[in-house]
């Protein structure tokens, strides 16, 4: 059994629980390189302090807007 691609889903998997720059940590502290993520993770990494800050601050004037239910 490959350790990178499962076959089974009886197997214990690692649960994600954080990221940092390229790597992804599980719940056993175990780190791996993300060779997975979105368009967003591959330039910018997990947790970027400037992706954060902008995230907290859009969040704090409105959190989601559907594009239909915008109004002018």
């Amino acid at each position: 059994m490959s350790h990178f691609l499962h076959r089974s889903l009886a197997t214990k998997m690692p649960i994600a629980v954080r990221g940092d720059g390229c790597y992804i940590f599980d719940s056993d502290g175990r780190r791996y390189l993300d060779g997975s993520g979105g368009a967003a993770v591959a330039c910018l990494g997990h947790s970027h302090p400037k992706v954060i800050a902008a995230i907290e601050a859009q969040v704090r004037k409105i959190s989601c807007a559907h594009t239909v239910c915008c109004w002018r």
